[in-house]
């Protein structure tokens, strides 16, 4: 994206020679009808509303510079057009040519404006009745008794209002006859477009460079001006004194005379000052403004929460192609350079946490399967108990329970954790272990303590690992799934009651038994599902979560699946 095209500027000389013509040919028509009004501002308003101050400010002073090759006086009034295009400017950016009444509401704004116009009259004509349009009215208007400059101001606005009215219906029309897409096209020159789409925060961030540099621009013209005029009053009052080498001179005259020459002077330089200074403020806002808007917006918009978003903000940074030719290209260059490493350098940690995470599983697997290859009584039972947690956990989702806890990322970790709950039966000797027959209470108490080893096993994985959200809820199940709903001192190994018990533990209870009820061992027989089933009801309330047995109840069917696919 270039900042500022051939083809930009090719419009904008094209609009500034239109507007002026403009100027030009219905202020002549006005002239040769010998009609009462001015008319000369009809392209400054109309190019202003259309390509912006810009342009408009341009059209205004150069038709006054032109008209003052005939009419020296019509050279003064430059500021006076340059002001009229920078009112018609910002009124068309807020919306005010898009309806006629809008347009007709700034009349009393123009009508202000005709008072410095009458003062500089009153000035440039000596204090006396000025040779202009409103001549005949200003001497009929003096000639009743009124002072010259309240003639003049009045006399003024008996032409102005009819003028100033004329002229803003006229430059509507014609604003309104370009073709909306062509009047979107040349509002972009201006930003004018821009803004509409601006949101209230980005308007005000936008702004505020604009509004600084406005302000520093107009204080160090304005110190132009200044310094222009006290020179021209210096330069001028050395060249009449010099004049008169006998000193014979009326001082009081002479420092009129010199008032007035340096009064001229700083009408004209303050009209081109300000177009001086709108071109600054476009120039700034192409080369500057914009582009770090722009930057601004996207870099404070870059989602890094995701890939495709952060992809779609590459994209757009990128997109951006900002062409300056300084500084500002160099920052775009930087910046698209970083956020891109940024994003690639997100996707390679992304890429070495999902490897670690698989590593995590893999080694949750493996000690997973040395406790099966110990237990010989155990088969699939981790491999089915892991898929009942599943079930259970989605089904109480689903059903409204426990919903702010149980999210895909937990109903995950729970299958991926569950099978290490007896892993602390890798260090219960094998005789206890594989015991065929019942154990007897001091076997028992020993097999106990396999919740306590399976946590302090677990606690030490984490010492060496790091902490990890597996490895976490594996210990919770680990130490817990043996605890009893109503806290009976059947449960162990802390005796906990209802939610105190981990939701994990909860529902790996619930999977467990059910498991153990269903499957062979070398003492029993399987139970069949039904009577299981039936047992876990009965228990619901004292040995386990009623809720989570409700939800192994509703899924009973997915349930019997699993237990037949994997059926020891």
């Amino acid at each position: 994206m270039k900042v500022i095209s051939k083809k930009h500027v090719i419009y904008v000389i094209s609009m500034i020679i239109l507007g002026v013509a403009i100027n030009r040919v219905v202020s002549s028509i006005g002239a040769y009808f010998g009609l009462p009004l001015y008319l000369d501002s009809i392209g400054t308003m109309f190019i202003a509303a259309l390509g912006g101050t810009f342009p408009g400010m341009l059209v205004g002073f150069i038709t006054n510079m032109i008209g003052g090759i005939s009419d020296t006086t019509t050279f003064y009034y430059g500021t006076i057009n340059v002001l009229i295009a920078l009112i018609a400017g910002m009124a068309s950016e807020r919306g005010y040519f898009d309806k006629i009444t809008k347009v007709i509401s700034l009349l009393p704004l123009y009508m202000l404006l005709s008072i410095p116009c009458s003062l500089l009259t009153f000035i440039l004509f000596k204090f006396q009745i000025g040779d202009n349009v409103s001549a005949p009215a200003v001497a009929y208007l003096n000639n009743k008794g009124l002072p010259v400059l309240a003639a003049q101001i009045l006399g003024d606005y008996a032409v102005e209002i009819p003028d100033k009215l004329i002229s803003l219906l006229v430059a509507f029309g014609l604003f309104m006859i370009v073709p909306k897409a062509l009047r979107e096209k040349l509002g972009k020159l201006s930003g004018k477009e821009i803004k509409k789409h601006l949101s209230e925060e980005d308007k005000k961030k936008r702004n505020s460079l604009r509004i600084q540099l406005g302000i520093w621009l107009m204080i160090a013209g304005m110190l132009i001006v200044m310094v222009a005029f006290f020179i021209s009053y210096k330069t001028y009052m050395e060249a009449k004194v010099a004049g008169y080498p006998d000193g014979n001179y009326d001082v009081q005259l002479l420092r009129q005379e010199t008032l007035l020459y340096s009064g001229k002077m700083l009408s004209a330089v303050l009209g081109l000052l300000l177009c001086v200074v709108a071109f600054a403020m476009v120039l700034a806002d192409h080369v500057v403004v914009t582009p770090l808007h722009k930057m601004a917006r996207e870099i404070s918009r870059f989602a890094y929460d995701s890939d495709s978003g952060r992809n779609r903000s590459v994209e757009k940074i990128a997109a951006l192609d900002i062409h300056t030719g300084n500084e500002i290209e160099e920052l775009y260059t930087a910046m698209s350079k970083t956020v891109k490493d940024i994003d690639e350098y997100i996707d390679k940690t992304n890429e070495q946490a999902s490897t670690i995470s698989k590593l995590h599983v893999n080694i949750i697997t493996a000690l997973a399967d040395i406790v099966e290859s110990r237990d010989e009584t155990t088969g699939f039972h981790v491999k089915r108990t892991a898929k009942y947690c599943e079930l259970i956990a989605q089904e109480l989702r689903s059903s409204g329970k426990y919903t702010d806890e149980l999210t895909d990322e937990y109903i995950e970790t729970l299958r991926i954790a569950a099978p290490l709950h007896d892993i602390g039966k890798i260090r219960i000797p094998d005789a206890i272990l594989n015991k065929p027959g019942k154990l007897d209470d001091e076997e028992y108490n020993t097999i106990k303590t396999h919740t306590t080893m399976g946590k302090g096993m677990l606690e030490r994985a984490k010492a060496t690992m790091g902490e990890t959200t597996y490895l976490e809820m594996a210990e919770d199940i680990a130490f817990c799934h043996h605890e009893w709903w109503d806290g009976s001192k059947r449960g162990y190994p802390q005796g906990l009651s209802g939610v105190n018990i981990p939701l994990s533990a909860r529902i790996m209870a619930v999977a467990d038994v059910f498991d153990a009820l269903v499957s062979k061992r070398p003492y029993k027989d399987g139970m069949p599902i039904e009577k299981a089933m039936g047992i876990i009801v009965e228990e619901a309330g004292t040995h386990f979560d009623p809720e989570v047995v409700e939800a192994m109840l509703r899924v009973k069917v997915k349930i019997r699946e699993v237990a037949e696919k994997y059926s020891d």
